[in-house]
């Protein structure tokens, strides 16, 4: 729309707190909802009005499901089930049209406070008139403020003291999906509840776009933590969880639960890694504590240059951490060919050489597995959080579609500014 105006709210000014919100379940259990047993009394709030209105159809399933969903221990249940099953994981994806929307907002914002690596959120307000644009906002944990709850407060604000228009919309941008669950009402259906709400009270339809799904718990999900490199070859050694189980008893290893079994096996693992971020790692070295107990029975004047020897052949070792993408079988293959040629100091006799050479390999060995399942921890976690956040887009849309969309925004290939592929933390 060519001539359009554009303000700007400042993202420095004070903003006011989003007033928490009750359980929906708590809300709408009287009035004018289905009578159940035992309820004479009414209700006079407005998501009970709503509910009992021919404006939202299946109203009394929609908070149900919503309550569902507000019981964090019944959707990771839900999910976990989904996981369970080995469905396939569809993406969700806003329409093109509205993806096209949301980088031009992105590069308009960008442009005028310059990008913004962690998570954040911006948000939209427009009109045949105007756009209305403010942010971005960033968490503040301290206080137990998300980023979404502040472009919730404005957005209300903002649509409170505008004239009434037609064809208004609203979009809400943020880096990772609002969350699903927290100690206060979670991001995801505050949003799901306003965004109702807009549209009843201001003819708004509302558009929330995500970089990358948060689900639960984010980057903090720990459901995969006991997932390592020998549990992995385990798994793929077994067709079901019940003769995994059973293979697992005549082992020391710990058995993992269904759920996390059925993920690894049907989660597609790379052929290939990229090792390189090891050593961006501060300890990264410390794979190689173990090279040192090679000479704890050398005499003590000889410890000295066994201590040398080692620390040069590690910090040597640094050049093969690049990020080349390599197959484990191939990375470990490197390591060998490295140690076997390493030229040591004439200061070491043969013995004390080939130990050294022997202990490298092994630690070399033991750091490429830590790798590999951290690399498998990540892939599994992240297809959970996709899986979380798609089923609950799902289990809404039939109830939102007139004037809610929620889905993840594709990166193109010119993504402005920022590098969208490595930001995405919460803190």
């Amino acid at each position: 729309m060519s001539g359009r105006k554009r303000s700007r709210v400042d993202g420095n000014e004070k903003e006011p707190y989003l007033e928490s919100l009750k359980p929906l379940r708590q809300r709408c259990e009287t009035g004018s909802t289905p009578e159940r047993a035992g309820q004479k009394k009414s209700c006079m709030h407005d998501t009970c009005r709503i509910a009992g209105t021919k404006q939202l159809p299946n109203s009394w399933s929609f908070f149900e499901q919503m309550s569902c969903w507000a019981d964090t221990q019944h959707s990771v249940n839900q999910v976990s089930e989904h996981l369970r099953s080995g469905r396939h994981n569809d993406d969700i994806c806003l329409d093109e049209s509205v993806t096209k929307k949301f980088w031009q907002f992105h590069r308009d914002i960008t442009e005028e406070s310059g990008a913004h690596v962690k998570q954040h959120a911006w948000g939209v307000i427009e009109s045949r008139e105007e756009v209305v644009m403010y942010g971005p906002y960033h968490p503040d944990y301290h206080k137990g403020e998300h980023s979404e709850d502040i472009i919730i407060a404005q957005t209300q604000d903002l649509l409170q003291s505008q004239s009434a228009s037609q064809g208004r919309a609203v979009y809400v941008f943020t880096v990772n999906s609002p969350c699903l669950a927290r100690n206060a009402r979670a991001c995801m259906l505050n949003l799901v509840h306003k965004a109702h709400e807009w549209w009843r009270k201001y003819g708004v339809k509302t558009r929330v776009g995500y970089l990358k799904c948060w689900g639960f718990k984010g980057t903090k999900e720990h459901l995969f933590k006991g997932v390592n490199h020998s549990q992995v070859d385990f798994v793929d050694q077994n067709q079901d969880h019940g003769s995994y189980v059973t293979a697992a008893e005549k082992t020391e290893m710990t058995p993992l639960s269904e759920v996390v079994f059925a993920a690894v096996k049907n989660s597609p693992r790379s052929a290939a890694f990229a090792w390189g971020s090891i050593a961006q790692g501060q300890d990264w070295k410390s794979h190689f504590k173990n090279m040192r107990s090679v000479f704890e029975s050398v005499p003590e004047e000889e410890k000295n240059i066994c201590t040398q020897e080692t620390d040069a052949v590690v910090e040597a070792a640094r050049v093969l951490l690049s990020d080349k993408r390599e197959s484990f079988e191939g990375y470990l293959e490197r390591g060998r060919a490295f140690a076997l040629g390493y030229a040591f100091s004439s200061r070491l006799s043969a013995a004390l050489q080939a130990q050294i050479r022997l202990r490298f390999r092994q630690c070399w060995e033991e750091m490429a597995k830590d790798r590999c399942a951290e690399l498998i921890r990540e892939k599994l976690t992240e297809d959970f959080n996709q899986r979380t956040v798609q089923l609950f887009i799902k289990d809404i849309a039939m109830f939102t579609k007139e004037y809610l969309e929620i889905g993840r925004i594709p990166i193109p290939e010119d993504a402005p500014q920022v590098d969208l592929l490595h930001t995405f933390d919460a803190d």
